[in-house]
């Protein structure tokens, strides 16, 4: 149930911020949704000592909320990330020991402490360049107006590496057809591949709906076309960043069926001729499952993901796109 903070996952790739939850001396997810219950209760209370009262505690609260989601999916990619390992020594063509180094190096790039702290600040940086951290609200209290910025900057920090690693992790299921693939590779474990790709794509989606409430509670100085360009950018990327690596997924298995296929069908040749020679029970038999064998081969699904995946990441994309085409709506008609 506790997860060790040191090494959670008998990796060295330890980053600033695994570390940085590990000093609160309970699992991950509860440390992550304890430190954005800290900042909820404290904004409370500097609320209620100003002449703000509880003036946009609801802003206070969805900042709140993205500390936690985003710290948690952080941790979660820090311990799910090291399941592909397993998943490549079933499928990749070469020595175990070649697969777990080149698999080392990779995960090593992926948490690269130094390269996620610099594309972090670069993100934020961006963020204020675009103006996207000029929000129309405003406080009574300087030190509300502080806090709410220390909070909102820490919450597009961790945007920030949560972004960084979905861009490594993207580039790392593309490069995984320049491997040598196993003919008799399991389907199953290329479906493993694209249903946890699918669930760092959803955590992103989810993410994005959060941060869609938060400028609509909290709206930036936007005008309501930039709004939508805004939210349809990240729709566009999400969708890009879910597809390619998919579709190079769904190349790979189409090349290992095509393989297998190949194969298979010199054994049900020589099968065949082995009945029509010798018409024995035991070779029709055997005919017989492997026709059975070739009628689940020829369905076996050359995608690595289902339908449920693609609702679940159309539906959170198109959420806060309907929210905002209906405030604009809105707007127009007032």
């Amino acid at each position: 149930m506790f997860a060790k903070k040191s090494d959670p996952n008998g990796q060295s790739n330890e980053t600033h911020l695994v570390k940085l939850i590990s000093l609160i001396p309970v699992p991950y997810y509860q440390g992550w949704s304890l430190v954005s219950l800290i900042f909820l209760l404290i904004s409370s209370v500097l609320l209620v000592l100003s002449d703000d009262k509880m003036m946009h505690i609801d802003a206070f609260f969805i900042v709140s909320a993205i500390i936690a989601l985003e710290g948690a999916i952080i941790s979660w990619a820090h311990s799910r990330i090291a399941s592909f390992e397993d998943i490549l020594i079933s499928i990749v063509d070469l020595p175990a020991d070649d697969v777990i180094k080149a698999w080392q190096r990779q995960a090593e790039e992926i948490f690269d402490d130094r390269k996620m702290f610099l594309f972090s600040i670069a993100f934020i940086i961006f963020v204020h360049m675009a103006g996207i951290d000029y929000h129309l609200v405003s406080f009574e209290s300087h030190l509300s107006v502080l806090y709410f910025k220390l909070g909102y900057y820490f919450a597009v920090y961790l945007e920030g590496a949560g972004l960084y690693i979905l861009i490594l992790t993207a580039l790392t299921v593309y490069r995984i057809g320049e491997y040598p693939l196993r003919i008799d590779a399991l389907y199953s474990d290329f479906h493993s591949i694209g249903v946890l790709y699918s669930k760092f794509t959803i955590c992103a989606a989810v993410v994005y709906v959060v941060w869609g409430f938060f400028h609509i509670v909290v709206p930036p100085q936007f005008s309501s076309v930039q709004m939508m360009l805004w939210f349809f950018s990240f729709a566009f990327l999400l969708f890009t960043y879910f597809l390619l690596p998919q579709y190079r997924i769904h190349r790979m298995m189409i090349s290992t069926k095509k393989e297998k296929m190949e194969l298979f069908s010199s054994q049900l040749r020589a099968a065949m001729d082995g009945s029509l020679e010798f018409p024995t029970k035991e070779n029709a038999n055997h005919l017989k499952d492997i026709f059975i064998v070739q009628d689940k081969l020829n369905q076996m699904s050359e995608w690595s993901f289902g339908c449920q995946e693609i609702l679940y990441i159309v539906l959170v994309i198109l959420i806060p796109l309907t929210v905002v085409l209906l405030e604009i709506a809105l707007g127009i008609i007032n």
